[in-house]
């Protein structure tokens, strides 16, 4: 057999070989898609957030927007929970965070600290939630827990706000009646400005999911991006009246 014709066939070989050794590899993986569930305010309901989630999926995110109405502040928080849930099964390894909006804050909060979440959510994200209570909830008929000093409240505020593996981030605007500040390791988002030229009375609150500020804090909560301060309060440091009215201080 010549050199040449032997040379040739083991070319062949590892030719063949290099084929079947590559046909064998498992084929790359992609990461999965983070996840994120948008808890609504108060009466607000799904259809206001769209607009803010489909930008949130243009950005390579996957949103779930949860249809609760905000009036049983201790059982919608089972609905959040169900919702990680079924996203964490259906996705393996994918990263799950939740913003909620206004009074969404308070029961998203609720299924992290009281409900185990803070142990599988990666990000938490509050935008003007009243995380001591507002003047608002106050003799409500749907949401009244979330008046200063009830019984839910000092429940769910005992201890450090923030304890467990998520990460904690705050956004409000520059009116709001509250500051959203948490006791703990917490980002707090420089304010967005205020909304001019709406009058001041509240508009602002209403008008966060639409903002394109917002939606910029969000995204760069998201991403693990602290635009403001990191603060870490010591438990018992925060109460309601302390919280209230950060714009006239």
């Amino acid at each position: 057999m010549s050199i040449r014709r032997i040379l040739a066939g083991g070319a062949l070989a590892m030719a063949c070989a290099s084929i079947v050794a590559t046909a064998a590899m498992p084929a790359a993986q992609s990461a999965p898609a983070p996840q994120v569930v948008i808890v609504p305010g108060q009466t607000f309901g799904a259809l206001p957030y769209q607009p803010l989630a489909q930008h949130l999926d243009s950005l390579g995110y996957r949103t779930t927007v949860l249809d609760l109405p905000g009036h049983d502040l201790r059982g919608e928080p089972a609905r959040i929970a169900a919702t990680v849930n079924r996203l964490r099964a259906q996705h393996p390894g994918a990263s799950v965070s939740l913003i909620g909006h206004s009074i969404g804050g308070l029961t998203a909060r609720w299924y992290l600290d009281q409900l185990g979440g803070n142990r599988v959510v990666d990000k938490y994200i509050a935008i003007g939630t009243p995380q001591y209570g507002s003047p608002g909830a106050c003799g409500q008929e749907f949401g009244a827990e979330a008046c200063p000093g009830t019984p839910y409240l000092r429940q769910l505020n005992a201890g450090i706000n923030t304890a467990g593996t998520t990460q904690y981030f705050d956004i409000r605007n520059e009116r709001e009646w509250v500051d959203g500040h948490l006791t703990g390791r917490q980002c707090r988002v420089t304010p967005i400005r205020d909304l001019q030229p709406l009058p001041d009375v509240g508009l602002e609150h209403t008008a966060e999911p639409f903002d394109p500020e917002v939606w910029q804090a969000i995204t760069d909560s998201l991403a693990g991006k602290c635009d403001g301060v990191i603060a870490n309060q010591p438990a018992g440091s925060i109460t309601a009246q302390s919280s209230l009215y950060p714009g006239r201080r």
